[in-house]
């Protein structure tokens, strides 16, 4: 983990549970900025990265740009300190659950809660800010945040979130590249499912290289492997009708309850990893459970979605800590 001189940098490891509630292990960077905290203490964005992979060595924390440079330096040049979590079974633990919504986002709660122990100068006040499997991540914390608060929750950010799978399928299945993330999510079921075999799934196609995903490398070699491998090929016809997989898929449904706080969401139009439709789908439901949802569609793919909504972005985080209104485009769709 580099960190920029005037900086300071930690990681931190920490107690934190399962989807099932069991006790794991997890680690996180935390990072504030140059120079004496301000009175109240450094306003604190959770980052929270997409997909790196599930094998241990895949952490943010492990590596020396922390996977997402730009975004972590942007916050701190904006005067916040960042608390990074990898998710448990990256860098600490083992078993990542992939995109298991109620896993991830505890990881990121309990990072906020020891972040604050282990480093001095940190504000009760934060928001949640993610990007794929971690803009997922964020629309669970800021469900779990209204049963059981960390301090002062103020909203999530949502940048191109993994939508359920069962939606998420139906829109990239002609997608190619697409093999990496299959592997990715039939290791998270057999992880929390015992009797589920990856093979109830994944075509012969798709297990040809279902180990190496795994264990031989990070997203950047998995999407190198998968090469023109689109989920119709990889994938069983019959894939959704799984036990396992329907229970999984249920249990990562987005906008089944009320949010503690407010939340901005971006799509990218060109996004073939997160179809912009979807996006909009469950930003439209969570607007019926009263929420104000900050909903924008970017022309951009899953990547350059980032740069496009980043001054947007900036606003809201900023107008949250002023105590502004949070803005509401579910009353003008």
């Amino acid at each position: 983990m580099a960190v920029a001189r005037g900086r300071r940098g930690n990681l931190v490891v920490y107690n934190s549970r399962s989807a099932q509630g069991t006790p794991v292990a997890a680690s996180a960077a935390v990072l504030t900025p140059a120079g004496p905290p301000p009175p109240g203490g450094w306003p604190v964005v959770a980052w929270v990265h997409g997909t790196s992979g599930v094998a241990r060595q895949c952490a943010p924390s492990l590596m020396k740009d922390l996977y997402y440079p730009d975004e972590i330096a942007n916050w701190l040049e904006q005067g916040y300190a960042v608390v990074a979590a990898d998710y448990s079974g990256l860098g600490a633990g083992s078993g990542h659950e992939y995109i298991t919504m109620t896993a991830n986002a505890k990881d990121v709660r309990y990072s906020i809660a020891a972040a604050r122990q282990a480093v001095a100068g940190l504000s009760e006040r934060w928001v949640a800010v993610g990007h794929s499997q971690g803009g997922q991540a964020v629309w669970g914390v800021a469900r779990q945040e209204a049963a059981e608060p960390t301090g002062r929750f103020l909203g999530s950010v949502a940048i191109a979130p993994v939508t359920p799978y069962d939606r998420l399928q139906r829109e990239v299945a002609d997608n190619e590249g697409q093999g990496q993330y299959l592997a990715y999510v039939a290791s998270s079921i057999a992880a929390q499912y015992p009797a589920f075999q990856p093979r109830n799934v994944m075509s012969d196609k798709g297990m040809s290289n279902y180990e190496r995903y795994l264990h031989e490398g990070c997203w950047t070699y998995g999407r190198a492997l998968s090469g023109t491998g689109t989920p119709r090929e990889l994938l069983r016809p019959d894939w959704s009708q799984d036990a396992a997989v329907r229970e999984f898929i249920e249990r990562n449904r987005y906008a089944n309850a009320p949010l503690a706080g407010p939340i901005f969401v971006a799509s990218g139009a060109a996004d073939t990893d997160v179809a912009a439709s979807t996006v909009a789908e469950v930003a439209a439901e969570q607007c019926g459970q009263g929420t104000p949802v900050d909903y924008h569609d970017y022309p951009g793919d899953h990547e350059t979605v980032m740069r496009q909504s980043a001054a947007d972005r900036s606003r809201w985080v900023a107008d949250r800590f002023a105590g502004a209104p949070a803005p509401n485009t579910c009353t003008v769709r």
